[in-house]
């Protein structure tokens, strides 16, 4: 079967190779795991400059096609904030250079990657190149806001429509757009990146993600000022990356508290966020808004053994089990945030029962087991329409 993954932007900054979100993670190992399977796939993602390159996961070997970027991005990804919006004009002559590719190549099928207007996107292309059946991945239940009268058409000329949570299908369904659930699993083993056993004393509390208020970390930092006097015997860790909009006062506490600690990506010599997670009690992510569903840092602590303390928002409660794997609060919430993480620090020996058995219940669900079946047999079904 000749089958072509779009995804919009598969290019990372250089020096991030192998630091890659989820958005970039599902088309890419979904590349790879067709390729293995005996596929002819060919990568289609949008033309990058010197400043970027494709990321480690980008199976290599693979027919790759590069079409116009039709977005506006501003030149510095984080040390700038995005501007949201496409080009129309760029955007139809994007559409075009899709449609060739799939004719040139004679794609038995376009698998498109991405969010609601990329699978919009698919259904213009579907529109214009009939003969080629069109699949489209969505990664969040983002769709009400781009959801107008023409968006929705567009999304119901897709042969068919993917989400690996039910989340984002129900969000989609709302719209009248029929979903296939497909879960899949992570990539990233953060176990095997640290080297290393088990710590035998884990000792961290562990906020990993960009510091701003969309993912809470104004909440952690009120959290954390208020836990680090209560456990003097636990280190309360930053790891987080460099970003425009990053809440105040985060490199301020380290200097009150010193069981705080902040690192900065890229971490000094000796720090890893695999080694800063083989030696965590408990990952706190008390996120207002996911910007993909499943949350690829929820997600990755799971599946490393290390249970998650995070907001019932969205589809975080498909990931953690309140109570088994973790525990889900308010969103927006510091008070919430010391609760959960006080009940857990109170109960070692439940803390780290409950570590033991978060890899094998989270893996149980979210798996690559099947997944490239379950792609085969939604081909098979649109290509027989």
């Amino acid at each position: 079967m000749r089958v072509g993954v779009y995804a919009s932007m598969l290019a990372s900054e250089r020096g991030h190779e192998h630091n890659v979100s989820g958005h970039i993670q599902v088309p890419a190992q979904s590349a790879r795991l067709l390729h293995e399977a005996g596929h002819e796939v060919h990568l289609v993602t949008n033309e990058f400059g010197p400043k970027h390159t494709l990321p480690a996961i980008v199976p290599r070997g693979l027919r790759t096609h590069f079409v116009l970027d039709a977005r506006v991005r501003p030149e510095k990804m984080r040390g700038a904030k995005s501007r949201d919006g496409v080009r129309p004009a760029a955007l139809l002559r994007q559409a075009f250079q899709i449609r060739r590719i799939v004719r040139a190549e004679r794609l038995d099928v376009l698998h498109v990657f991405g969010f609601v207007r990329t699978a919009q996107l698919g259904g213009a292309i579907r529109m214009t190149a009939p003969g080629a059946p069109v699949v489209a991945t969505v990664l969040n239940g983002d769709v009400h806001r781009h959801g107008g009268a023409p968006g929705r058409w567009l999304l119901r000329r897709l042969d068919a429509v993917l989400s690996a949570t039910d989340f984002a299908a129900r969000r989609y369904q709302e719209l009248g757009v029929k979903v296939d659930r497909l879960r899949h699993g992570v990539i990233r083993d953060l176990r095997r990146e640290s080297g290393a056993e088990a710590a035998q004393q884990r000792r961290r509390v562990l906020f990993w993600r960009d510091a701003n208020e969309m993912n809470g970390g104004d909440v952690c930092l009120a959290a954390f000022d208020a836990l680090a006097p209560r456990f003097p015997d636990v280190s309360f860790d930053f790891a987080i990356r460099p970003v425009w909009n990053e809440v105040p006062g985060i490199s301020d506490l380290p200097r009150r508290r010193q069981n705080v600690h902040v690192h900065r990506f890229p971490y000094e010599a000796g720090v890893s966020l695999a080694g800063l997670m083989n030696e965590s009690l408990l990952v706190v992510l008390p996120f207002r808004r996911l910007s993909i569903d499943p949350q690829f840092s929820i997600a990755e602590s799971l599946a490393a053994g290390v249970p998650v303390v995070t907001t019932r928002i969205q589809s975080n409660p498909e990931l953690v089990e309140d109570g088994r794997t973790g525990a889900l609060i308010e969103a927006g919430s510091a008070e919430a945030v010391v609760e959960a993480v006080t009940g857990l620090l109170d109960d070692r020996a439940r803390l780290e029962e409950m570590g033991r058995a978060t890899a094998a219940r989270f893996a149980a669900q979210w798996n690559w087991t099947g997944y490239v079946i379950g792609l085969e047999h939604v081909y098979q079904r649109v290509m027989r329409c």
